[in-house]
């Protein structure tokens, strides 16, 4: 098993996303949050919706996309969507 995968996560590809959008490429965990990495401003998070949307195909309301301050809180919402 690679040791820099990110093992805990429920969604792994969400490693990648990170990396494009944040270029966050430290081990993600549930508890990674944009207290952790520096370039998570509103203009990213935005761009971390719509990746989100488009990579899942769903459509996030607009309390989601406020509720998300985690990589926990995107598996919840995922879970949420069926994904």
């Amino acid at each position: 098993m690679d040791a820099l995968a990110p093992t805990a996560l429920s969604y792994p590809d969400l490693a990648a996303i990170f990396a494009d959008i944040f270029q966050y490429t430290e081990p993600l965990t549930a508890e990674t949050s944009a207290d952790d990495i520096a370039t998570w401003d509103s203009l990213q998070h935005i761009a971390l919706i719509r990746t989100l949307e488009m990579t899942y195909s769903i459509r996030l309301s607009m309390d989601e996309m406020m509720e998300i301050r985690s990589v926990g809180d995107i598996e919840n919402v995922l879970r949420r969507h069926g994904v």
